[in-house]
């Protein structure tokens, strides 16, 4: 059958490249790559923060592993909090994070890993550590759009003294070209290989964050690093024009926002021509739709006629994801986040910590308002799709915050409703409709419009970065999303 990946970023497409050769299996190639982008996208990705992984491996159902940050046990007042402003200039706007020790949510990327191996994985965990044990201690040379995610962050790296060692070169921003090494997190993965998960969660690096947290104005305290676990859940299933369907389900949102504009563009039997004025505004009338529902989950579970699992809103912010395809074809899609980080490094091994308590999508009611040892909620929606057979047919997911369900919608709609290939489908002009405006990307027509409208120049990583793998006329064929300098393979 062959194998393919498709990654944000060379590095992490070429670990799981490395390890489908070595005889590893799609789930060990999804560790290595997801350590590896700990290195090599650390604005995107860290072991300080979270995600999910969606699997089908081996014949089995395919799951939904959770390992999203969770809120501390215990909550201290908030004027006690070392939680703080900070503005980030994006050029046409700004934006206010809020990070520091008292954003720090649970974190979940160490506990995923150990999870995922544990369930499906092939080679030892050693092994498919070490190619991010190397990329930390040799270093990995800085893109464009790896420096453009630190330049908007830079003020965020410049918090910690480990930060700015590792970031900034005389004071000034490691640039294009120049290799960001990590070598404390090249000595703690190679001592987390040979100690296990509980190396983080419950050895010395806990008792530090913990320490750290309860001097330091943080909610941290070791019993919520001891009792973390990973959540395997039943995913939502969904049909689309005869195929099948799985993705992230409630208490994250981003999968049933996925599932209802889906199933909201299958009632239109016609479908207008690509790129036309029709069809941008068919699809912006699905996301008016989506908007009319509501972003909390109770909304959405009333929507879909279930009982919903929490009332969190969704998760927007840096985010990276992962698909891959082994020669057995099993398949994954995994994609983490670390917010924009909270200027936290944990002593001795590199690791910065997310923002997640410092995100205001997730509080409703103003910050600190969160429930106490509760799952985050997310948009990151990874999914995969069955032919009518049970035929594995194509696995994808995207970055783009509150754009995640929308780029995944049109991927799909270009794949299954247009026939494309994949890169050309990923490839595709996207549009996104929120609060009243209509953004586009170049290539689309678009006239008679009276409301609000912010076109784009070029392809924009504000449309997300959906990395997707397809089986088309028997084979398999990986797009790596241009947007964000993503990189497929297939062999």
């Amino acid at each position: 059958m062959g194998y393919a990946i498709a990654s944000g970023h060379i590095a992490t497409t070429q670990a799981a490249e490395e390890v489908l050769r070595a005889g590893g299996n799609a789930v060990d190639a999804a560790i290595a790559a997801f350590t590896v982008a700990w290195v090599a996208e650390p604005c995107m990705a860290s072991a300080g923060g979270g995600g999910f992984a969606i699997t089908r491996v081996n014949g089995d159902p395919v799951l939904l592993f959770d390992f999203f940050c969770q809120t501390p046990r215990i909550k201290k007042p908030a004027e006690e909090s070392d939680f703080f402003p900070i503005v980030v200039d994006f050029g046409a706007t700004r934006e206010t994070f809020h990070v520091g020790l008292g954003a720090t949510a649970v974190p979940g990327a160490i506990a995923g890993v150990f999870a995922l191996h544990e369930r499906y994985g092939r080679m030892p965990i050693r092994e498919l550590l070490q190619p991010a044990i190397e990329a930390a201690a040799h270093g990995v040379e800085i893109n464009r759009f790896q420096y453009e995610g630190a330049r908007l962050l830079e003020s965020i790296l410049r918090l910690h003294p480990r930060g700015r060692t590792l970031f900034l070169r005389n004071d000034r921003l490691a640039a294009v070209g120049d290799r960001l090494h990590f070598p404390q997190m090249a000595d703690y993965l190679d001592h987390l290989g040979r100690e296990g998960r509980d190396a983080f969660y419950r050895g010395e690096v806990a008792r530090k964050i913990a320490a750290d947290h309860e001097s330091g104005g943080g909610y941290l305290h070791l019993a919520d690093l001891e009792a973390y676990r990973v959540i395997v859940r039943e995913p939502l299933a969904f049909t689309y024009r005869g195929l099948r369907f799985y993705t992230n389900p409630l208490p994250s949102t981003g999968g049933t926002r996925l599932t209802l504009g889906l199933k909201k563009l299958e009632e239109r039997k016609a479908l207008p021509p690509l790129h036309s004025g029709e069809q941008v505004r068919s699809l912006y009338s699905v996301f008016r739709y989506l908007e009319t529902i509501g972003f909390q989950a109770a909304d959405l579970a009333r929507a879909m006629e279930v009982v919903p699992l929490s009332d969190h809103l969704p998760k927007w912010g840096s985010t990276t994801h992962i698909s891959v395809v082994d020669n057995w074809g099993n398949a994954v899609g995994l994609t983490a986040t670390n917010g924009e980080g909270s200027g936290y490094f944990v002593e001795g091994t590199d690791i910065q910590l997310n923002n997640m308590l410092g995100e205001a999508a997730l509080q409703p009611l103003g910050f600190h308002s969160w429930q106490p040892d509760t799952r985050l909620s997310s948009l990151m929606a990874p999914t995969i799709w069955l032919d009518a057979e049970g035929n594995f047919q194509g696995v994808t997911g995207s970055s783009g915050a509150g754009r995640i369900p929308n780029a995944l919608l049109q991927v799909v709609h270009y794949l299954v409703d247009h026939g494309l290939e994949v890169q050309a489908a990923v490839d595709r002009p996207r549009v996104h409709g929120q609060e009243g405006v209509l953004y586009l990307e170049p290539g689309l027509e678009l006239s008679g419009w009276d409301g609000a409208v912010e076109r784009f120049d070029a392809p924009s990583l504000f449309f997300g970065g959906a990395h997707t793998v397809v089986r088309q006329a028997g084979r398999l064929f990986a797009a790596a999303d241009r947007r964000r300098e993503g990189v497929g393979v297939a062999g």
